[in-house]
């Protein structure tokens, strides 16, 4: 078991694209600004990138309806997948500064955002006095969820078959501190 995990472990470490062998890897914004907690970039250089260090811009969609996400959630996934521990990450550079580590692990995973966008929707309407104006035309919270669950990928079958244009990249696991690049 331990040198299947190796295995494993050697294969997300050295993930490299189809196209020119360029080695992946991922980026996590750092946000400073009085909305959110700032972590110190020096702390997450020592201790490394998880749910606690990561930067709170990144939403969880499926935090948005916790009820409705237990109830779909498809059975038999291994217990890793915890979006109490997950926190996002991006495929390309979106603002700096940023962290960026490359792919370590298996425990990344892909849903589709547009998706989660529309879930989003329904916490707009609650603050719009649930006029429904805001959901017109989506489909109901239930439909949505499941179609959240489905949109699921590894990372792997993410970037061979992008079946979907609009990524949401979650991290069910601690970035090892000795991977991360601050970049300003």
């Amino acid at each position: 078991m331990k040198l299947e995990r190796s295995l494993i472990e050697d294969f997300f470490r050295n993930l490299y694209l189809r196209k020119g062998g360029t080695r992946l890897f991922l980026y996590h914004m750092v946000i400073h600004n009085d909305i959110f907690e700032n972590i110190s970039p020096q702390i997450v250089l020592k201790e490394g990138l998880n749910y606690k260090t990561s930067t709170k811009w990144y939403s969880k969609s499926a935090n948005l309806f916790p009820d409705l996400t237990e109830r779909f959630r498809p059975a038999n996934l291994p217990k890793w997948i915890d979006f109490e521990v997950a926190f996002g990450v991006d495929l390309e550079v979106d603002e700096s500064p940023h962290y960026r580590f490359p792919v370590f692990s298996d425990k990344i995973l892909v849903f589709n955002r547009d998706i989660s966008s529309d879930l989003f929707a329904y916490i707009e309407d609650m603050y719009d006095g649930g006029k429904g104006r805001i959901i017109e035309g989506l489909p109901s919270k239930e439909d949505l969820m499941k179609n959240y669950w489905a949109s699921m990928n590894t990372l792997e079958d993410y970037l061979n078959n992008k079946p979907f244009n609009n990524p949401e990249v979650y991290i069910f696991e601690q970035v090892p501190a000795k991977l991360i690049d601050y970049i300003e």
